[in-house]
C-alpha cells in the first residue's frame, strides 16, 4: 500500500513538472528567438536613429563682391530663421533712418543700417517663397531701370517692380525687381558720375560659385546712376529651398 502510494505520488510529481516545463517553454518561444531578431525592432517600436542636418540646414549663401571698388563687400545672406533672402547695398552719401514693410510685396522688409565700419547700407529681406514659388502679381512689371536703361546682368523679361524713396528730401531711391529665381535691387543716387560703369561677380564665401553681379550704374543724361545688385538663383539651390518650403507651413 505504501509502495503504491509512493509510486502514485512520484508519477504525479513527474507529470506536473513536465507540464510546467512544457508550458513555460511554449510561452518563451517566438519567431524572433528563432531568427535572432529583437521583437521590438521587428515591430518597429525601437527608437529611430537621429536625423542629421538637412540640405537646407547646411546651405550657406553668404556672398561677397569679387573685385572692383566694393571688393569683399557682403551683399547676400540667407535668413534661415525667417526663410528669407537678405540683400545688402551700400548707400552713397548721407541718409536718414528708414524701416518699412512693403504691403505690395507681402513679407518684404526694407531698412537702413550701419555696418561694423559705420557705413550706411540698405538691407532688403525677401521671403524665399517669392523667389522660388509665388509670383508677385499686384505690381506693375518692368524690364528696365528708371529712364529705360536695361537691367544689368538680369535675365531678359519683365519683373514685378517697386520704387521707394529711402530718405525724405534726398535723392536716393531703392527699386526692387522680383522674379522666379532672380532678384534685382537698384539704389539710385546722384553720387555717381557719367561713364563710371563697372560690373563685378558676386561669389560665395569659398569663391567657387557666382550667385549674381554687382554693377556701378553711371549717370546717363537726366537719369541718375547708382548701384545694382542682381541675384540669380542656381537650379540646385532653388531645388533645396523649394523642398524645404514644401515641408513647412507658410
Amino acid at each position: 500500500m505504501k509502495l503504491s502510494t509512493m509510486n502514485y505520488l512520484m508519477t504525479a510529481l513527474v507529470t506536473t513538472s513536465l507540464l510546467s516545463a512544457c508550458g513555460k517553454g511554449f510561452e518563451s518561444v517566438s519567431p524572433s528567438s528563432l531568427t535572432g531578431q529583437n521583437d521590438n525592432a521587428s515591430q518597429g517600436t525601437g527608437t529611430p536613429p537621429p536625423k542629421g542636418p538637412s540640405e537646407f540646414d547646411k546651405l550657406d549663401m553668404s556672398s561677397y563682391v569679387s573685385g572692383g571698388n566694393y571688393d569683399n563687400e557682403q551683399v547676400l545672406a540667407l535668413d534661415k530663421a525667417n526663410n528669407a533672402l537678405l540683400l545688402f547695398l551700400p548707400i552713397p552719401g548721407a541718409f536718414t533712418s528708414f524701416n518699412l514693410d512693403v504691403p505690395e510685396m507681402k513679407g518684404v522688409k526694407i531698412t537702413t543700417v550701419l555696418d561694423s565700419q559705420q557705413k550706411a547700407r540698405v538691407a532688403v529681406s525677401i521671403p524665399l517663397r517669392l523667389v522660388v514659388k509665388d509670383k508677385v502679381t499686384t505690381l506693375p512689371t518692368a524690364s528696365t531701370l528708371p529712364g529705360g536703361r536695361p537691367l544689368p546682368m538680369m535675365p531678359s523679361g519683365e519683373y514685378p517692380s517697386l520704387g521707394l524713396a529711402i530718405n525724405a528730401g534726398g535723392d536716393n531711391k531703392v527699386y526692387l525687381y522680383v522674379g522666379v529665381n532672380a532678384v534685382g535691387v537698384f539704389v539710385e543716387s546722384g553720387f555717381f558720375p557719367e561713364y563710371l560703369g563697372i560690373t563685378a561677380p558676386i561669389k560665395n564665401k569659398a569663391g567657387t560659385r557666382t550667385l549674381g553681379y554687382f554693377t556701378i550704374v553711371p549717370k546717363q543724361g537726366q537719369n541718375k546712376g547708382g548701384l545694382f545688385l542682381s541675384f540669380l538663383m542656381p537650379k540646385d539651390l532653388a531645388t533645396i529651398i523649394d523642398n524645404h518650403l514644401s515641408g513647412i507651413i507658410n
